[in-house]
């Protein structure tokens, strides 16, 4: 009786740490994913603000590198942050982000079909020359 009370105890007992772990593996890819969606949300803002330094600052923090997070970060309805950038005319947080990503995520096409380079020149085509700086960037840094 005593083997069998000591056996059951034992499944029990790594039934319960089974669940303990799994519970602090979801609660900490939880907050990892928080920690993810507030780094873009900053580097958006930041984007925003032509605040190249802040930019810098919260990717060391994370101790990430923007070329490997770019594809994925999108600033909702405004699109990816070279964009951003480019709208607020942030050339400072541009001329950060385009050297940071290198060519290949400037040449590459954003989900309307258009690299960063093509759409800014859309924007200088419908008469916002203040966007043409942007154009020589982007061409700079391909």
């Amino acid at each position: 009786m005593t083997l069998l009370r000591n056996n059951v105890f034992k499944i029990f007992k790594g039934a319960a740490f089974s669940v303990l772990m799994m519970s602090a593996f979801s609660f900490s890819t939880v907050t990892q994913a928080n920690d993810i969606e507030r780094l873009v949300a900053s580097l958006c803002d930041a984007a925003k603000a032509d605040d190249r330094a802040g930019m810098r600052k919260k990717l060391k923090s994370a101790k990430i590198r923007l070329r490997n997070i770019y594809a994925g970060v999108s600033c909702g309805p405004d699109g990816s942050l070279l964009r951003v950038a480019t709208s607020a005319g942030a050339l400072d947080a541009a001329t950060f982000i385009a050297t940071k990503i290198g060519s290949k995520y400037l040449s590459a096409p954003e989900p309307d079909g258009k690299n960063i380079v093509q759409w800014t020149e859309g924007l200088v085509a419908a008469g916002d020359s203040s966007k043409q700086a942007f154009v020589d960037l982007f061409n700079s840094k391909m």
